[in-house]
Formats: structure tokens, sequence, C-alpha cells
């Protein structure tokens, strides 16, 4: 199994995991639409809408999870058959499919942020963006840790490479 293999089996194995945690969120909300289906409005429309978002980024996932394994793994071919792979390739395999989980995880929340505040602004009622940036903060976080581990997977698994080996030398020198 090559290293775009493996890739793209993780991108799967997420887009999997994503569309379960949107069909658990669609019984949640579907229920609650259900309980208050006397009160059809906006945001009960909007909040229906949100685990589909969770579907549709892992249907997303599954489909470009092979286009996605190429920016994983850059610099191999996709018919390299002998190579051996290594842990650092595991490494930087799982970094990069650690930091698609955080960004597929934030982006439905931050759809819904942003709808929710074009909602409510529409309605007249003000919210600060010191409000709107305190509501998605841990969101906006999350994106930007997921791109940051998705793009810099690499650099990630040669830091810790090195204080593995600055831990063993201390170990041997005690």
């Amino acid at each position: 199994m090559s290293n775009r293999e493996i890739a793209s089996l993780a991108c799967k194995i997420l887009s999997i995991y994503m569309i379960i945690q949107g069909i658990n969120v669609s019984t949640n909300v579907l229920s609650f639409a259900v309980a208050m289906s006397h009160q059809i409005t906006l945001e009960n429309l909007l909040n229906i809408s949100y685990p589909l978002m969770y579907i549709f980024f892992g249907v997303l996932l599954w489909l470009l999870s092979s286009k996605l394994s190429v920016v994983i793994v850059k610099k191999e071919t996709h018919f390299n058959e002998g190579t051996r792979i290594s842990a650092n390739d595991i490494h930087r395999i799982a970094f990069s499919v650690l930091g698609l989980f955080f960004l597929g995880n934030s982006l439905p929340r931050l759809v819904s942020v942003i709808a929710n505040f074009h909602i409510t602004s529409s309605r007249g009622i003000n919210i600060s963006t010191a409000e709107i940036l305190l509501g998605a903060g841990g969101d906006i976080t999350q994106l930007i840790v997921g791109l940051w581990i998705f793009l810099s997977s690499k650099g990630l698994v040669n830091f810790l490479k090195a204080i593995r080996t600055a831990g063993l030398k201390k170990e041997e020198e005690d």
C-alpha cells in the first residue's frame, strides 16, 4: 500500500465519521423540529440545514480524497509499488488528516454562526463584532489550527523527531 493510498483511506475514514456526525446531529435537530412544528421559522430551517453541512462536507471529502492524498503526499508518484512506508510518512499523513478533521469540524459551525448573524441583523437586532468573535472564537481558532496542521504536517513531524532525538541523547548522557 502506498502513501497516497493510506492518505486517501484516512480521508475516507474521516469522511465516514463526518457523515455519521451529520446523521447524529440530524436526529437531534429533527426531534426538536418535530416538537416545535407549530412554530416554523427561518431559524428552524437553518437548524435543520446545519447537520446537512456535515453530511455535505463528509461526502465532499470522500469524493476529493484521492486529490487530497496528492496534496498530503506530495513527492510520490501514484504507482510506487515497492516503497516502504516510514513512521515519518504515517505521522505526516496522520497530522494532515487531523488538520482536515479540524477544518471539517469548524466549517459547518462557522457557516451556521454567519447565517445566524445575518438573520439577527436582518431583524434589526444589533450584535457587535466582539460578540460575534467571542461566539465564533473557538471555531475560528479550530479553523486556523486545522489549516496550519494540514499545511505544515511535514514540519510538525520533523519537530517531533527533533524533540524525540534530543530526549534520547539526554537519557544517554545521564
